[in-house]
């Protein structure tokens, strides 16, 4: 289970940064500011990795290639993805990984994961 539950998030993720590609987002997004605890996904869903004690090993597999998430403090879980016509922003977030932080995007839901294509980020 947790295996399929891993792809499954990866999956989204190259999904998610698929549909972000070149810049052309879905004009129905909603831009929004959402605060949280910047999670990899992989560990969170699989053994719900967060917290300081998590943070190095969350650092580790972000940059090995785990998706990255925003855990916010009601509970509620985000995908985190890049606009490729400016990455800069996602790649700021995926320094803050581990820590909380203030993202500012485009909310999208789709089959039931909500995603924010993000525009800036920024430690809280």
């Amino acid at each position: 289970m947790r295996k399929w539950a891993i792809a499954a998030i990866i999956a989204a993720a190259v999904a998610g940064s698929a549909w972000a590609a070149g810049g052309h987002l879905d004009p129905s997004g909603k831009t929004e500011t959402i605060k949280g605890e910047l999670i990899d996904m992989a560990c969170y869903m699989a053994h719900e990795g967060k917290g300081a004690k998590h943070a190095k090993c969350a650092a580790a597999c972000v940059t090995g290639g785990a998706p990255l998430g925003v855990l916010t403090k009601d509970g509620k879980v985000y995908l985190v993805v890049g606009d490729h016509s400016n990455e800069k922003p996602y790649v700021e977030a995926k320094a803050l990984v581990g820590a909380d932080a203030k993202l500012t995007g485009t909310v999208f839901t789709r089959g039931g994961l909500t995603a924010i294509v993000v525009s800036r980020a920024e430690k809280l």
